[in-house]
């Protein structure tokens, strides 16, 4: 199975850095967006910086993770079906879109650093709350981009879908962050951190739950 869940991964990297406008266009929409708010804010305070950061990482987040299993056409699908089984290709997709949501964090969190000033005090918690995001945002795009996959609309149903299933978890994420830019301690944080803990592995539990059945589908 590991070398299964390899092997789609990398399929999946290669695809996108065959196809670079993917990626470019990612970096675009992130640059475009944070210099749009550079120019219209200049300086922000630091609840709306969280605000502002997690609002262009969702939405960067939406057009590049949602398309994961929507740009695979049902031959390629019957194809995998024939390979491998449902809990490589979905493990291998999750893994993958992990790593395109930290990227765009990564991205944004710079970009945004550069244009104004970052004021999380509390960094290790932040951290800790961008991972469980990471994992979070992740989970429930592929999650929903599974279930878009199988219907005719599938960009409208994905625009339907993504934005009610994420926000359980971006609510704590936001109320985390803005915790950040303050001093912390454990007992400040528990609740959120447990709450995002709950949201992330409840959604990887109903993907690698249902996904069999679409896979069957």
């Amino acid at each position: 199975m590991f070398s299964l869940v390899k092997t789609l991964f990398l399929k999946d990297l290669r695809l996108d850095l065959r196809q670079k406008f993917g990626l470019g266009s990612i970096f675009l929409y992130v640059f475009s967006a944070v210099f749009i708010i550079y120019l219209a804010f200049g300086e922000v305070d630091g609840r709306t910086w969280v605000t502002l950061f997690w609002i262009i990482v969702l939405f960067a987040s939406v057009n590049a993770v949602l398309k994961s299993f929507v740009q695979e056409d049902a031959s390629r699908r019957l194809y995998y079906y024939t390979l491998s089984g449902p809990y490589s290709v979905v493990i291998a997709k999750l893994l993958y879109n992990c790593v395109v949501v930290l990227i765009i964090i990564i991205l944004s969190l710079a970009l945004f650093s550069l244009t104004t000033r970052y004021p999380i005090l509390s960094s290790g918690y932040f951290v800790l709350a961008l991972l469980l995001g990471v994992l979070g945002i992740a989970a429930n795009f592929t999650f929903v981009s599974s279930i878009a996959s199988h219907t005719r609309q599938a960009n409208t149903m994905m625009m339907v879908l993504s934005l009610p299933v994420i926000i359980p978890l971006l609510l704590p994420l936001i109320r985390l962050s803005i915790k950040s830019l303050g001093p912390l301690t454990w007992a400040m944080v528990k609740s959120d951190l447990t709450m995002l803990v709950a949201v992330d592995l409840l959604i990887i539990g109903l993907l690698l739950l249902l996904y069999p059945f679409l896979w069957r589908s």
